[in-house]
């Protein structure tokens, strides 16, 4: 009966915060049309392609895995490199991208989640909390990825059938096998993130500073960003010979991130086996395996927690006394101390310093990365030879539409503007009844959102102008494009998400992750950037509009649409603050 009892407990706990997870959406009226409308165009524009850019790439390393198979290398050894290590290597990465992204989801969750102090006085048992709460985690964070491995899966049976011919045909425990892949691969390096906020917990007992268990998915990240950087090693310095090097170690089996990956995740290779081979031993294996590691955490993290809890209370009051001792009460002007406010929220809070503030610097480091690794690529040489002659057009085309795309993805993936009301939380009606006007706070929200994201833009073009040698009038062009985009993004994002704020959060990473309004706000920024980088491309190939008109048409096509977006989306989204609860 006890048994019974627990389970129907973390049972009730799980559906709870299940149907807690995301922010409620307006299912009627025009706003319920609206939202419904964006789900469509979140899905098909970044769901579908995002799914079938990773099918396609296993594909690919799946064909190359058969095609490599039995040859020798240069040496003369032969190549024992297996079917399935192309997809085998896409699972470890989709794994790492796990373990890395969700530690501090999970390490919050458990010890610092606001609604834990709701469910601790609860009849919940401690193990009966945590289960309910990782399973909940374990659905919530695995969505997306269930749908990219249902692509992944689909990309190496592609392969398979096309190398074998049409006699190829899937056995019942190759299916199982992929169903049970698409399931469980998520869940190893989840159960991976709860020993280690449990040990960080129970090790680092004297230290008062949160930032410490805060830099554990930095250092995880660097470690595997060096391994998988290690394995890329071999003669060439391009980034054609880079990739031929890693195939290359990968076909015979002694890549470095490879090898490691199989230790680490130890349940996949034996998945492998049943995926490639049809081995139903391995596939029960590899079940069994799921199974008994997820019991031996739930028993030994389970016994565990009441301690661990009581340290992660202890830290948080701490944390809150430290900040009341080193707050300057100073005074300052209306306009300063909102602004003061908004950057100490974003810089100060791990979550939004992570998502919404430093990933705006991935920007000017991947170009810089990108002309770095190409410098010898024949292909770059050759667009870089064509960009600066200026001879042919074409070089030039292909940047306008990079610095389009790029402007829109960048100022939508920060998710500033988009979770400018939702970072207020259940406080939300605080927009409302400050003694500030609307128009001040609307006016910080969208300059914060502007100034955090367009500088990044701009040396992104610096760092692209230095390798094609850009004249003055060419960069001071993309910059005010790249800000005329970023401005649109801005007041969609702040439009949406004062329209449906999501305040019933427990903590700030559910603010991010179970906020739709940034997922719309990305879907309206691809479909934007799609429709004006095809305008660019058709103006040019079809109409045979020449450079310049081309490119002046788009930067007046992109001033009035920013224009019209400030004039109308004001006065909606200041309607919606004095709506906001």
């Amino acid at each position: 009966m006890a048994e019974k009892k627990e389970k129907t407990s973390s049972s009730v706990l799980y559906r709870t915060l299940l149907k807690n997870s995301e922010m409620s959406m307006p299912e009627k009226g025009a706003k319920g049309n609206i939202y419904r409308a964006l789900g469509v165009i979140a899905v098909s524009c970044i769901m579908l392609p995002c799914c079938a850019a990773m099918g396609f790439i296993s594909y690919m390393l799946s064909a190359s895995m058969f095609t490599t198979e039995g040859l020798k290398d240069a040496s003369g050894a032969v190549i024992n490199g297996i079917a399935g290590n192309g997809i085998l290597t896409m699972l470890h990465v989709l794994s790492v991208f796990s373990l890395v992204f969700s530690l501090l989801v999970i390490f919050n969750v458990l010890f610092f989640s606001e609604d834990l102090k709701h469910l601790i006085p609860l009849p919940f048992k401690p193990e009966e909390i945590l289960k309910g709460r990782f399973m909940h985690t374990y659905v919530a964070e695995s969505i997306m990825e269930f749908m990219i491995l249902i692509a992944v899966f689909a990309g190496y049976f592609a392969a398979a059938g096309l190398e074998r011919g049409t006699g190829f045909w899937l056995k019942p425990v190759q299916i199982l096998a992929a169903v049970s892949g698409i399931v469980l691969t998520p869940l190893l390096p989840l159960i991976y993130c709860v020993f280690i906020s449990f040990i960080l917990m129970l090790i680092l007992k004297k230290v008062r500073n949160r930032r410490v268990f805060n830099q554990s998915s930095t250092v995880v990240m660097m470690f595997f960003i060096l391994l998988f950087l290690f394995s890329l090693k071999g003669e060439g310095t391009d980034a054609d010979t880079y990739v031929y090097n890693y195939i290359d170690s990968l076909a015979g089996g002694n890549n470095m991130f490879f090898i490691v990956c199989n230790r680490l995740f130890f349940t996949t290779p034996f998945l492998m086996d049943a995926l490639v081979n049809g081995s139903l031993s391995s596939l029960c294996l590899y079940l069994s395996l799921n199974t008994a590691v997820t019991l031996f955490m739930f028993y030994v993290c389970g016994k565990l927690y009441p301690e661990c809890l009581y340290r992660a209370a202890a830290l948080a009051e701490k944390k809150k006394a430290s900040d009341i001792r080193s707050s300057a009460f100073k005074p300052a002007s209306v306009f300063k101390a909102y602004v003061l406010k908004e950057l100490k929220t974003l810089v100060r809070t791990r979550a939004y310093a992570s998502n919404c503030f430093n990933v705006n610097f991935l920007w000017p480091v991947g170009v810089f990365i990108l002309f770095r690794l190409t410098r010898e690529n024949e292909g770059m040489v050759k667009f870089r030879e064509m960009f600066e002659s200026g001879e042919y057009a074409r070089a030039q085309l292909i940047m306008l539409i990079a610095v389009t795309g790029i402007s829109f993805v960048a100022s939508a993936m920060n998710s500033l503007a988009s979770t400018a009301f939702t970072r207020e939380g259940s406080h939300v009606d605080i927009v409302k009844y400050l003694p500030v006007d609307f128009k001040l706070q609307l006016r910080v929200k969208f300059l914060v959102s502007v100034f955090l994201t367009w500088p990044m833009l701009i040396l992104s073009v610096i760092v692209s102008a230095l390798f094609l040698k850009m004249s003055v009038i060419r960069i001071i062009y993309y910059c005010v494009l790249s800000g005329f985009a970023v401005v649109l993004c801005s007041v969609t994002g702040l439009l949406l998400d004062s329209a449906a704020p999501y305040t019933d959060w427990s903590d700030e990473y559910s603010a991010l992750r179970g906020n739709l309004n940034s997922f719309f706000n990305m879907a309206v920024a691809m479909l934007l950037a799609v429709f004006l980088c095809a305008l660019e491309f058709l103006l040019f190939e079809l109409i045979g509009l020449n450079l310049a008109a081309d490119e002046a048409a788009v930067l007046v096509l992109l001033a009035l649409l920013a224009a019209a977006a400030v004039l109308l989306g004001k006065k909606r989204i200041l309607k919606n603050m004095s709506e906001l609860y």
